[in-house]
């Protein structure tokens, strides 16, 4: 499902730090700029004419030289169930399929067509399925994103989630942690972390964001938030659509 999107050369104080696995992928078509990548595992340097989709189960961190700003069209998608672990990078003049695809959505969003690039985004994840490109957990662990999406407003333990698995507590929370890149109770708050930044771009209030992500009170909401995401959730609401 796509979230954001825009065609742009970013601010001067541009970067992204995502300290806890995102949940969603970043997209890029990136057509200029002196960028690099960093993760656990590398540093990349983002190259011109190259798409890079970003992980959404593994933390990460793209900065640039502030001088030579990153020019690219940029979308954020939901791939869940399915996980992406690390940086892919695919050269778009060696991929017709993908160049036409990223032309035409760079296009539709000049042109201001939401349900085009909606449905180019559809297409661009089914280019991506296609080529086995995002990983798709055990049914078990499967399962219980599943149960984890759909009750993300309420309390949930480890006990009960190792239950509806079938696996003892300490395999549950190896196997978990190899597959999503974090533990089952950092997977609850990241996911309600993004769930919250979704209905930050309607007109729900804060209070009920809150609530309906399974924090007590606005207080602890706003200060889980501000942890993980590096701003309020009023900070986050008005810079919406802004950076990608």
């Amino acid at each position: 499902m796509l979230l954001q999107y825009g065609n742009l050369t970013v601010d001067r104080k541009w970067k992204v730090i995502e300290k806890m696995p995102p949940g969603y992928s970043r997209v890029y078509y990136v057509r200029g700029g002196e960028v690099q990548y960093e993760d656990a595992e590398r540093k990349v340097p983002l190259r011109a004419e190259c798409l890079y989709i970003f992980p959404s189960a593994s933390p990460y961190s793209i900065r640039q030289n502030p001088q030579i700003r990153l020019n690219c069209t940029y979308f954020h998608i939901d791939i869940f169930p399915a996980l992406i672990t690390g940086l892919i990078e695919i050269p778009v003049e060696s991929d017709p399929v993908v160049k036409t695809l990223l032309l035409s959505i760079t296009a539709s969003i000049d042109a201001k067509d939401t349900k085009l690039t909606f449905a180019l985004s559809d297409v661009f994840e089914l280019y991506c399925k296609e080529r086995h490109l995002f990983l798709s957990p055990k049914q078990q662990i499967s399962n219980v994103l599943l149960y984890i999406a759909d009750h993300i407003g309420q309390k949930m333990g480890v006990e009960e989630l190792c239950g509806m698995a079938g696996y003892n507590e300490q395999y549950f929370i190896r196997l978990f942690k190899k597959t999503v890149g974090m533990s089952p109770y950092q997977y609850i708050i990241s996911y309600r972390l993004v769930e919250a930044k979704k209905l930050l771009r309607t007109d729900m209030s804060v209070t009920h964001i809150a609530k309906a992500t399974g924090y007590s009170d606005i207080k602890s909401f706003s200060r889980s938030f501000r942890t993980n995401a590096g701003l309020s959730p009023t900070a986050f609401r008005n810079a919406r659509g802004i950076q990608p």
